[in-house]
């Protein structure tokens, strides 16, 4: 039967058809059952685990925690999300050598940080800091509380207020000017200050605001790629979990989500495709659920009868058989029901046992939940479970794909 991989948070990573490798889930292969030169596989998999897949680029499907080496930079690299190819998206750990600089990607420190120099290249942040001197050149960003600096070159600072206790200062408690004063400036004959909590900018022409980082409202960051224009502005859209719109809107989106394949959702109202529309599915069976005596595998072959609405099926040549249990619906029917989804038509994996051709109509065998090919000297009206899509020659039970019905 497939292999199903499973995450350490219980998600389901991917399922692995027998004599296959997958090699587009994770970074390394993963061999399903049956699978000829796996040995290979898994030596190659210890080995570019060893190295932490050391390259110039990072992994191809990482996973989230895998670590990387980067042999340009030297540096250990962890991705922080599944599937990120973008190695400058990838968290650095420190490196450290003899006469070299160490780096962290982020340090916190929650007691006394002494030192006789500080110099920052890219982001200051604190609470409260007393600094004699600092140096930074890009962004100091100081959230609350108070810094006290005697002597500071900031390139840009980001901070809710300014205040210097002089009106002839940069800025003064909730005000900030362009050049000082609310007249034409250098900037694009515009001015700009803050008043009652609201930013307003003057001037003629095409004036606006300027900015090489975006927020949403929440204060969460923005990723833009490609070129704004209103053809795509939902592409810069956040995702929205509420009600779109008023009663009779239409959404005009090419995805529907619920955000994963294993989280559910539900759908309220009758609804109909409309002339050419398609509805599609990944799997290819049609099943319901039903009430069963037992749990079964996926794959099982199963009759009406026993304690409850199924049983595995009993004996050979039943003509009481009934469907195939399916792991993988293209369409469930009957799914808040108690009970195991039994494929009644369609493609679905299905336990069998004995030499079968492709093409050969199966029938229950003498082995309790499975199937095998029919001998047509015997054949009973009913008994049919459907045609094989696959051969298979092997006195131990095994799954291959048949297509369930009457055929």
């Amino acid at each position: 039967m497939a292999y199903t991989i499973v995450k350490s948070d219980g998600t389901v990573l991917t399922t692995i058809a027998d004599g296959t490798i997958n090699t587009t889930s994770t970074s390394v292969g993963l061999p399903g059952r049956n699978f000829a030169g796996y040995g290979q596989t898994l030596d190659t998999n210890f080995v570019h685990q060893l190295e932490n897949f050391a390259d110039t680029t990072p992994p191809a499907n990482p996973l989230t925690g895998q670590l990387w080496y980067n042999t340009n930079a030297n540096t250990l690299y962890v991705c922080p999300t599944d599937g990120l190819s973008n190695a400058n998206a990838w968290v650095s750990l420190a490196v450290s050598s003899a006469n070299s600089t160490t780096t962290f990607g982020s340090v916190q420190v929650t007691g006394n940080l002494s030192a006789n120099n500080v110099t920052a290249v890219n982001n200051v942040s604190g609470a409260n800091g007393i600094f004699t001197n600092i140096s930074v050149s890009s962004t100091a960003n100081i959230g609350s509380g108070n810094a006290n600096i005697g002597n500071a070159y900031i390139g840009n600072l980001n901070t809710p207020i300014i205040n210097v206790g002089s009106a002839n200062a940069i800025s003064v408690v909730g005000v900030v000017t362009a050049n000082g004063g609310g007249t034409a400036n250098s900037i694009a004959g515009t001015s700009m200050w803050v008043t009652g909590g609201n930013l307003v900018v003057t001037g003629t022409g095409n004036v606006g605001i300027r900015t090489d980082y975006y927020y949403y409202a929440n204060g969460a960051a923005i990723s833009f790629t490609g070129t704004y224009s209103n053809s795509n502005v939902a592409n810069y859209l956040p995702n929205f979990a509420g009600q779109l719109g008023t009663t009779g809107a239409t959404h005009f989106g090419n995805t529907l989500t619920t955000g994963g394949n294993t989280v559910q959702g539900d759908i309220t109202g009758n609804w109909q495709l409309s002339t050419g529309s398609r509805l599609l599915a990944t799997y290819a069976d049609l099943a319901e659920r039903f009430e069963a005596d037992a749990y079964y595998d996926a794959g099982t072959v199963v009759e009406m009868g026993g304690e409850k609405e199924i049983t595995a099926v009993q004996y050979d040549l039943s003509d009481d058989v009934f469907g195939v249990v399916s792991d993988t619906a293209a369409y469930l029917m009957n799914s808040g029901a108690v009970g195991l989804p039994v494929a009644l038509t369609g493609r679905v994996p299905c336990s069998v046992v004995g030499t079968i051709r492709k093409g050969d109509r199966l029938v229950a065998s003498d082995i309790k939940g499975v199937a095998t090919a029919l001998d047509i000297t015997k054949y009973l009206p009913g008994c049919i479970i459907g045609k094989a899509l696959e051969n298979y020659d092997l006195d131990s039970t095994g799954v291959i794909e048949v297509a369930v019905g009457r055929y």
